[in-house]
């Protein structure tokens, strides 16, 4: 994990739990190219949007998490928390 972090500065463990099975993702902080990819697909389909999303941030992990379609939309929401996790202030001055 320390390697990720120093290599891509932002990694993120997801954890999906299933019943009684825990699923454990690695994702990195999407680029502007990902960004950029994923944000044209959403228009057209949030699925494939979601997979482009899952793909280029992926390090490693149960790969569970991409085969079945209830666990990759339950790592959706917690991805779409990575974009969206930054605070931010307007002053005027």
């Amino acid at each position: 994990m320390e390697a990720w972090k120093r290599q891509h500065r932002k990694a993120y463990r997801i954890d999906i739990v299933d019943g009684e099975d825990t699923h454990v993702g690695y994702f990195k902080r999407p680029d502007f190219a990902t960004i950029k990819a994923v944000t044209k697909l959403a228009k057209s389909d949030e699925v494939e949007a979601g997979k482009v999303m899952f793909n280029n941030c992926w390090l490693g992990g149960s790969e569970e998490l991409r085969e079945d379609a209830v666990l990759f939309m339950a790592v959706q929401a917690q991805l779409a928390k990575v974009l969206n996790g930054c605070m931010g202030s307007l002053k005027n001055l």
